[in-house]
């Protein structure tokens, strides 16, 4: 089927344009241009308008996110992060079933697609017992609409979990056979972090990396102490000791990537390395600000993540990147809207490898409505989402051209908030620490 989606006002590449056309077959765009042109060419299967009262505007990419993180969310608050990692995390997590992971991810992946997330990258380590955990995850995915990038974890260290920890054999094993169990679905790999995953499992994993010809996710310079254990362990830094092993390359995507020196930062551009960028969650816990300001600068792809989920919502990401550069360096001009907009689309998702976050031809129909009547007549649409927004500005989700979101909570996310009440109290949600 060929579909034309008219726009009275569509953001294409960030700048507004008015009386805008696409076209969508089987998924994609496959033509542009303005809509008299378009609609007056050809007849089309069916026609999809959008008046000048909405703006339509390309899906927002969550480049890294921990789903079942939103069971901490309202009691695991204003901790230290070893205390949120000991006494939340690894309280709650480790107890799911699969059955409790799909609805989790389920009520997470309804509220990403209410915020106009089309696409999430999912850092998914509840792999110590196998794929059924990791399966329940891709079905909650199919079952939303939303379009799924599965970052599958590898974690070795004895201080994890046993419902984390694999053997290098098991995870590549394991890892394989959810690639050949879900062709069309992008599967990345994922070994945890320094601290988490052995120097044997990391350099298995960029092997695996470069045989499937996929991405290698790691947590990377997240956090003041696992600088100083490498340091006391190797005599190097996190970014030094990944390029020491031979691992970091262009496939690798660091996660958080705060603590940089100015000679890291410049090794990551001539390695190729892409940056995920959590905000929001970096302040949550108390981490620190990473310098994309100067990343952007020096040429370094980057995307934007939820992480934590405290709130999934990428527009409150956008703010948060700005805002933090502009007092990290005390220059309102750090970072502007329009760069944490790219962030959001176009760039995070070449950083990410993906064939979206553009209103352009050959990309995924992926696209979002928003609201047109919350913003000043006189503000600058893209200024107004990024300084302003909020996801009740989303009327609308589309991915792969078609709808999955209409601007009402979905009957499967109302079920499995109420299933995820039922299992509070077992899932020890809500208890004092």
């Amino acid at each position: 089927m060929k579909q034309i989606v008219r726009c009275a006002r569509a953001l294409v590449d960030g700048r507004e344009q008015r009386d805008f056309a696409f076209i969508v077959e089987a998924g994609n765009i496959v033509e542009i241009g303005a809509t008299n042109a378009l609609h007056a060419r050809e007849v089309y299967d069916a026609t999809l308008e959008f008046g000048p009262e909405v703006i339509v505007c390309p899906g927002l990419i969550n480049g890294h996110s921990h789903a079942y993180q939103i069971l901490l969310r309202g009691w695991a608050d204003d901790l230290s992060f070893d205390r949120w990692r000991k006494d939340a995390l690894y309280k709650v997590v480790p107890s799911l079933t699969p059955d409790d992971v799909y609805w989790t991810f389920v009520a997470a992946f309804s509220e990403m697609l209410a915020a106009g997330i089309t696409t999430v990258v999912e850092f998914f380590y509840l792999n110590g017992r196998g794929n059924d955990h990791a399966e329940a995850a891709i079905r909650a995915a199919h079952d939303t609409g939303i379009r799924l990038v599965l970052a599958r974890t590898w974690m070795d260290a004895a201080s994890a979990p046993e419902a984390f920890r694999e053997t290098i054999d098991q995870a590549a094993t394991r890892t394989r056979e959810l690639i050949d169990a879900h062709p069309a679905l992008e599967i990345c790999v994922a070994p945890h972090s320094l601290h988490a995953a052995s120097p044997e499992m990391i350099r298995a994993a960029s092997e695996f990396a470069e045989r499937h010809d996929v991405l290698l996710h790691i947590h990377v310079a997240e956090a003041a102490y696992e600088g100083k254990q490498c340091q006391a362990l190797y005599g190097a830094t996190p970014v030094q000791l990944l390029d020491r092993w031979q691992v970091l390359n262009e496939r690798v995507v660091a996660i958080h990537a705060i603590f940089l020196s100015e000679e890291e930062k410049r090794l990551l551009v001539d390695r190729g390395t892409r940056v995920v960028h959590n905000p929001t969650t970096n302040q949550y816990l108390g981490d620190g600000i990473c310098d994309v300001a100067g990343l952007q600068r020096l040429g370094v792809p980057i995307a934007l993540g939820t992480d934590a989920d405290v709130k999934p919502s990428l527009i409150d990401e956008m703010r948060a990147a700005a805002l933090l550069q502009k007092i990290a360096r005390r220059d309102g001009s750090a970072l502007d809207a329009a760069a944490v907009f790219d962030f959001a689309t176009r760039q995070g998702a070449s950083a990410l490898r993906l064939n979206a976050g553009s209103l352009a031809p050959g990309k995924l129909a992926d696209y979002i409505v928003i609201d047109g009547s919350r913003i000043d007549p006189w503000s600058p649409v893209l200024n107004a989402i990024v300084y302003r927004g909020e996801s009740a500005w989303i009327k609308q989700a589309y991915v792969h051209g078609k709808r999955v979101y209409d601007g009402q909570p979905s009957a499967s996310w109302q079920t499995a908030k109420a299933a995820l009440g039922k299992r509070s109290a077992s899932l020890h949600l809500g208890g004092a620490i």
